[in-house]
């Protein structure tokens, strides 16, 4: 070979070398991406377990059924705005006098485990919680199914479900929140609330569930690729429990979670976090042990105590500006079925020790503790769960109580306990913190079973305001029944939290909170949809600048080689 072909041959080579040296890898043909990981917690909560995730052994409170909706669907679901779209239904239609309902499903949907989803597996859900109501006691307290007559159905994709008496709510409180369940999986299960095998998961919700860690407290899901709504945006979604929500944020530890006003303060804008509110659908309220409480069912005790309390104080202690004063009839201001015009209870401390005076409680012992009139001391035990909001609304109740000459001794305990304790009716007094349902057939008609207060009156207005189509009827019944309320004291709304969430601009970004809630009324960002119509940010501004720079060095690397290869050969030829 002449020197002139070998110098030729030598400048290819150098050229071929240094393209496949120095190409950036995302120009190599290997298009594969990072695995999408997007870590949250529950944050404020004194416990990260909310029970197995399957419709009848999930924690019977808003986060159990959240991590239970990633893996089933239901027939539909709540928009950010409150409409419903179709999950498993894609339409449906209803009598006219509300007594039938008619859902059109949704061809070619599959289980996870790839078996085919049909009308039979509604027919069957139905049929199963209701049977099982006695044996789980979220088929009874969750699933409004004693509404339900029959149903039917039709074809592979068509039910009919027909209700026993016209139910307002259907959509938001049965067909928005009733999972649907494998019929092949679960006809022989005897006892669902201890079934919790791998298969109890299965569902047709676009996660599957990887792990659930009692111990760590933990869950891990991974996405259904084939969901009908289309593939979720991350491949795994993970919730961990964290000591302190704030820190963990900071550095990475979780990408997500909801927080107090406090917290969301605490960050900064270089913490690169989206952060988002809703109205706070989250009540702290005091609960009364009424029947088993000669004292507490006195309605003019518990009237003297609502006197003595200013809520308002309480609300800018605990939440700062993060929430809003309770109202005696219940219901939140911003809901459209708020009645302003009941009893109000202003702070008055006067009127509140005159109200016990008159009641029989003028007498007190040394400790300036009021008796009855046996010579007991009116004191109560006030159990609370262990979070810090909860524990500071206890520590100020003691102190108002205290001056209308009423004892009060703490009682703290984590979640759970607190729930075991007040379900049980072991307890005085409570601080009690949940969501609160928008629509009142689940926010007011559960206050004779949860208070012990059974005012025939007000179970009347229940009873048919939940079946008063005519939504302006329903309003006034709804009125009435916050004035019996706000005139009984069953229970005092302290407060209501605004709910603020904040989540790294890397990651998901896109959430929001329900108007009305999911779930039939959960206040929560956690709406799966988020999962399938938000943004993942993962693989842009680093992942981008970084191939940039990459693609920018191996260029300039490629045209020094080059230019050497060229001066090169022009040497060789020069000296021929």
């Amino acid at each position: 070979m002449k020197l002139s072909e070998i110098s030729i041959s030598l400048f290819i080579s150098l050229l071929l070398v240094s393209t496949v040296l120095f190409v950036p890898a995302s120009a190599s043909g290997d298009d594969s991406s990072q695995e999408r990981v997007f870590t949250a917690s529950w944050g404020t909560s004194s416990t990260a377990d909310w029970g197995f995730p399957s419709p009848l052994t999930f924690y019977p409170r808003g986060p159990g059924y959240i991590m239970t909706s990633y893996c089933f669907d239901t027939l539909v679901w709540p928009e950010g705005s409150g409409e419903f779209t179709g999950l498993l239904a894609e339409s449906w239609e209803s009598s006219d006098d509300g007594l039938e309902w008619t859902f059109h499903l949704r061809e070619g949907v599959n289980w996870h485990d790839g078996e085919p989803f049909t009308a039979d597996d509604v027919v069957f859900t139905m049929d199963y919680i209701k049977g099982k109501a006695s044996i789980s006691p979220i088929g009874s307290s969750w699933y409004n199914t004693g509404v339900i007559n029959s149903v039917e159905a039709l074809d592979d994709h068509t039910v009919v479900i027909t209700l026993n008496y016209p139910y307002a709510p259907f959509m938001q409180q049965v067909a928005a929140v009733i999972p649907i369940m494998p019929e092949h999986i679960w006809e022989n299960v005897e006892d669902p609330s201890k079934y919790m095998e791998d298969e109890a998961a299965i569902g047709t919700g676009p996660f599957i569930l990887e792990d659930y860690d009692t111990d760590q407290q933990s869950y891990k899901y991974t996405a259904n690729k084939n969901y009908f709504l289309g593939e979720p945006i991350i491949d795994t979604l993970i919730y961990v429990k964290t000591s302190d929500v704030v820190i963990s944020l900071k550095t990475g530890e979780v990408d997500e979670s909801g927080l107090t006003l406090d917290q969301v303060q605490a960050l900064d804008e270089s913490d690169n976090m989206e952060v988002i509110s809703g109205p706070g659908y989250w009540v702290y309220r005091l609960r009364f042990n009424i029947p088993s409480n000669t004292i507490l069912n006195d309605t003019t005790v518990r009237q003297a105590i609502y006197y003595s309390m200013n809520c308002s104080d309480i609300e800018s202690r605990v939440l700062h500006g993060g929430g809003i004063e309770g109202n005696p009839g219940y219901v939140p201001p911003y809901s459209s079925w708020y009645n302003p015009d009941v009893a109000q209870y202003e702070y008055d401390i006067d009127t509140a020790n005159q109200m016990l005076d008159d009641a029989g409680y003028s007498e007190t012992n040394s400790d300036g503790v009021r008796l009855d009139a046996e010579g007991n001391p009116l004191e109560f035990q006030l159990l609370y769960s262990s979070d810090q909001q909860s524990q500071r609304i206890a520590e100020l109740v003691q102190t108002y109580l205290k001056e209308i000459g009423i004892g009060i001794t703490l009682k703290p305990g984590d979640t759970k306990t607190v729930d075991g304790l007040v379900g049980a009716g072991n307890f005085d007094l409570a601080i009690y913190s949940h969501g609160t349902s928008t629509d009142p057939a689940r926010m007011l008609n559960s206050f004779p079973t949860s208070t012990g207060w059974n005012n025939s009156e007000y179970m009347a207005l229940a009873e048919e305001q939940m079946s008063t189509m005519d939504e302006d009827k329903r309003k006034e019944l709804v009125d009435e029944m916050q004035v019996l309320v706000a005139d009984n004291v069953p229970t005092i709304p302290i407060m209501y939290r605004n709910v603020y969430s904040a989540t790294s601009k890397d990651t998901v970004t896109g959430f929001f909170y329900t108007d009305g809630g999911v779930g039939g009324g959960v206040p929560t960002e956690y709406n799966k949809l988020v999962f399938i119509y938000g943004t993942w940010n993962g693989d842009n501004d680093d992942t981008a600048e970084g191939t940039t720079e990459s693609s920018v060095a191996g260029i300039r690397i490629l045209g020094s080689v080059a230019i050497l290869a060229c001066a090169f050969v022009l040497i060789r030829h020069g000296k021929r």
